[in-house]
Formats: C-alpha cells, sequence, structure tokens
C-alpha cells in the first residue's frame, strides 16, 4: 500500500480503534465542511465526530473547470477524445494521467479505464452518460484516487451483464484503489455480475441521488465505506451496504454522517466486518435477514427504521474463532446508543450484542420476536442504560432487562397484547410517563426513561388490562409485579444467539 495512503488508513482508524471512548471523545464540536447539509442530521444526534478523519474536503468539492477538462463523446462501442491524457482503442477509453475527463454520450460495451499513477488524482464527470455492456463499465486500475462526479442536473446510468467475461472486475464500477462518488446529479447502477459498485480500498459517497442494484452487494467497499449528504435507493441479492476486509481486522468499517438511505436486501441491509458508526441521516432498512452488523455499532443520532426477518441489530465479530457458548461475551464486540431515533421490527433478536450493549440517549422502540426462541434484547457481557427513552416488546420466554451497572431505572414484565395494542405506562398519581403502540404480538415488555423512579410502582395497561411493576435500576432478571413475574433472564437455551 502507498505510504500517502497508510497515512490516511491511521488517520481513519484513530477513532475507531478508541471506540469505547467515542462518546467522551466525539463531544468535540465537529468540524464539517460548510458542504454538509444540517438538514440530513436527525433532531436526535446527541455526540458529533469530527468528520475529517473520514472525509477530505477535495471529497465533497463537485467543482471542476470545464474549459481546462479532456472532453470524452461515447457513441455505440467507441467514443471520441479531445483534450490531453486520454486515449481511444477500439472500445477502450484509458485514462493515464491526473486531470479532469467529463464523459457524455450513449454507448455498448464501452470500457472507460483508469491506468494512471500511483500519486494521480483522477476526476471523471458523469455529464448524460449511458452505459451498458458485458463487462464493468468504470473501472480503476492504478491511481491514487479517483472522483467520479455527477454533473449538475445530469442524468446517469451503468449497467452490465450477467456473463463477465473479465471476471476480475466483478462490478459494474469497479477500482482497485479509493474512490469518491460526489456531485449533485443522479446515477443509476446495475450490477448483473456480481456487486454494483466496489472499492478494494475506501468508497465515499459525499453527494448525488442514486438508485443502485446489485446482485451481490450494491456498495462494496474492503477497507472504508463512508457516506454523507446523498440519496440512495439501494437493492441487493446479498448486503446493500457492506464493508468487509478479511486480511485486517481495523478495516472494514462503515460510516454514514447524514443522507437519506432506503434499502432492500436479501442478506445484511448494513454490514461491517469491523465498526459500523452512524451519525445521522434517515436510513430506512425495508427488507433483510439482519438490518444492521458490525463488531462494534455505535448510533450517535439519526433516524433508522429497521426490518429484519432475522437481528434487527447484531454486534458481533465474525472474524473470530473462539467458540462462544451462550451467555459468554465475546472481547471487543459492543452495541451503543447514545442518541437519534431506531426503530426495530426483528423476527428474531432485535438489540443483540455478543459483547457489551450500552444505549445512553436516543429514543429506541423495539418490536421483537413473537417466538420463544428469540429476545427483544440479547447480550451476552454488560447491559445497561444510562440515558434516553426505550420501548422493547416481543416474546417471555428469552426477555431480558438491563444490568446493574445502570443509572437510569427500567421495569420489565410479563404483559400480553396484539398489534395495534396501545401500551400505557402510568406512575401513582396516574400521569402517563410512556406509551407505545406495538406493531405485532407480544408477551413482554421493557421500558425505560428518565421519568421513571428506582423503587417507584408503575401500571402498565394494555387493552383495558393493568399490571403493576416495580422500577429498578437493574431488571435484568425480571420486575414485575402482581400479575407481571420474573420476565426471565439470561439470552442462552435452544434458539439463543451464539
Amino acid at each position: 500500500m502507498k505510504e500517502s495512503k497508510k497515512f490516511n488508513k491511521v488517520r481513519l482508524l484513530v477513532p475507531l480503534a478508541l471506540l469505547s471512548l467515542t462518546l467522551a471523545a466525539c463531544s468535540q464540536t465537529s468540524k464539517q465542511s460548510t458542504s454538509s447539509s444540517s438538514k440530513s442530521q436527525s433532531s436526535q444526534t446527541a455526540t458529533k465526530t469530527d468528520t475529517s478523519q473520514y472525509f477530505t474536503d477535495r471529497d465533497s468539492d463537485p467543482s471542476y473547470e470545464e474549459s481546462k477538462a479532456t472532453k470524452i463523446e461515447l457513441k455505440d462501442n467507441s467514443a471520441t477524445s479531445s483534450g490531453n491524457g486520454a486515449s481511444v482503442d477500439g472500445s477502450t477509453v484509458t485514462i493515464s494521467t491526473a486531470g479532469t475527463y467529463i464523459i457524455s454520450g450513449k454507448s455498448e460495451n464501452v470500457q472507460i479505464l483508469v491506468k494512471a499513477g500511483d500519486q494521480d488524482k483522477v476526476q471523471i464527470v458523469l455529464n448524460g452518460v449511458t452505459m451498458t455492456g458485458t463487462d464493468a463499465g468504470i473501472v480503476v486500475e492504478s491511481a491514487d484516487k479517483t472522483f467520479l462526479t455527477l454533473a449538475e442536473g445530469s442524468k446517469n446510468s451503468i449497467s452490465d451483464s450477467a456473463k463477465h467475461k473479465n471476471t476480475d472486475y466483478d462490478a459494474a464500477i469497479y477500482s482497485k484503489d479509493d474512490l469518491t462518488l460526489n456531485g449533485s446529479g443522479s446515477l443509476t447502477v446495475e450490477g448483473n455480475y456480481g456487486n454494483a459498485i466496489e472499492s478494494n480500498d475506501d468508497l465515499r459517497i459525499t453527494g448525488g441521488t442514486y438508485t443502485i442494484k446489485g446482485y451481490k452487494n450494491a456498495l462494496a467497499a474492503n477497507d472504508a465505506l463512508n457516506i454523507k449528504d446523498a440519496s440512495l435507493d439501494l437493492t441487493a441479492t446479498e448486503d446493500a451496504l457492506h464493508a468487509d476486509n478479511d486480511d485486517d481486522t481495523n478495516l472494514g468499517n462503515l460510516y454514514i454522517q447524514s443522507g437519506t438511505i432506503t434499502i432492500k436486501a436479501d442478506d445484511d441491509g448494513m454490514h461491517a466486518s469491523n465498526a459500523a458508526l452512524i451519525d445521522g441521516g434517515t436510513i430506512k432498512v425495508e427488507k433483510s435477514q439482519e438490518a444492521l452488523e458490525g463488531k462494534t455499532v455505535t448510533i450517535n443520532g439519526g433516524e433508522l427504521d429497521l426490518t429484519s426477518t432475522d437481528d434487527g441489530i447484531n454486534a458481533s465479530d465474525g472474524s473470530s474463532s473462539e467458540d462462544k457458548g451462550p451467555g459468554q461475551a465475546t472481547a471487543g464486540v459492543s452495541l451503543t446508543i447514545s442518541g437519534g431515533k431506531v426503530k426495530v421490527n426483528a423476527q428474531g433478536d432485535g438489540l443483540d450484542s455478543n459483547g457489551d450493549l450500552t444505549i445512553s440517549g436516543g429514543e429506541v422502540y423495539v418490536d421483537g420476536p413473537t417466538d420463544n426462541g428469540n429476545g427483544a434484547l440479547d447480550y451476552d457481557g454488560n447491559g445497561s442504560i444510562t440515558g434516553g427513552q426505550v420501548m422493547i416488546i416481543g416474546s417471555s420466554g428469552m426477555a431480558m432487562g438491563f444490568g446493574s451497572s445502570s443509572t437510569q431505572a427500567s421495569v420489565l414484565a410479563n404483559v400480553s397484547g396484539n398489534a395495534g395494542s396501545k401500551i400505557s405506562i402510568t406512575d401513582s398519581s396516574g400521569k402517563e410517563v410512556l406509551s407505545y403502540t406495538a406493531l405485532k404480538n407480544f408477551q413482554s415488555v421493557l421500558a425505560s426513561s428518565a421519568d421513571l423512579k428506582d423503587g417507584e410502582t408503575y401500571t402498565i395497561k394494555v387493552d383495558g388490562q393493568s399490571t403493576t411493576a416495580t422500577a429498578s435500576l437493574s431488571t435484568q432478571n425480571g420486575n414485575g409485579g402482581p400479575g407481571g413475574g420474573p420476565a426471565g433472564g439470561g439470552n442462552g437455551g435452544p434458539g439463543g444467539r451464539q
């Protein structure tokens, strides 16, 4: 790896290596570029990250001087070029030097190939491009960094086929080096052979409107996948957002600062082999097996609406060779929520950490499993709540509460209801302190907010029936009163997450 890239990777990894200190370190004022859109940030954001670790100024700057740029015009199965740095040989357009290249037109089986120097930065401006073909439409074989800019007002589309001749480039847009997508135009990408857009290093998206379909993954990066100020509609047979590195366990990181993201995935909605960090944005996972997965999952802000057929949010170490049994925590694994609004509808575990789980702020609503083989809340290490508003409902067989390290009280009780049932929690004076309308049937309720006081008794009302429960700083083993009973602790046993 080039020295400049090594330096950038170190800068990127500093906050990731210190995720256990995220809540303290991220209290600093964010040094965001003026192009960042505050409107796409959730008003619930509790902490801010120094985004210079994830985006350079040039990543966020889609400007270019058209008069100095090389023009490439696509037509049928070839192209013409006027300017320096680009050559045309049949259906291959080779970009060999640093500079700006404006591409327009329509082609079939034309490939844009970047073969520049290790220190060269190449900007490719798509200005009304339609590229279809058997193999990848754009390939970056060598460069320091390539910027794919969507010209203002432009509509662009790139697609490959299911029958690649060159299987080394297994995406419609493929890069061996760092790749940034920016601008204010639109881009539709269909990866019919493998991934839609893939980078062997970092993949950053800092603007634009995208409709992306991947036969495998929609967006894939080996080292880091960072997103802000973009609108993404993603469909994938595997993962929609995929950051995974098999060689370096410190890489394979996902960061979302802002933007609007809609996901339909047959596997994970968002996947990071190392750290998944979300500071903001509006994210809706309409379909997934697991909506959000990472070794460390940290949510500081944003609005997340996550639907899954398995776990909603899963913190686990896929690279670990340790054979952990039920209830045995995996070192270095954590799920942390400090802000934002998080809604989870999961058939498997709702919030699942194979290590520690901490909620210190924001709003968290979980409609968990209806079967007793999974739990709406499931952790193997320490589970605590120190702030925020939480309503977690699901089956009773594996229901868990929060542990003794909590500083905010919660209630946990066996209470049954149906989809559409309103859950109302009132204090001794009859004042409602929490309420929620269930999305599906449930047998257990875990709730917490700053309005719940340790040691006080509360009434939980569902469909005209009521149960009392005493609020406690530790509800790990249940704390229901008459009719509430222990809701059960632990997370092992048959069907438990391992």
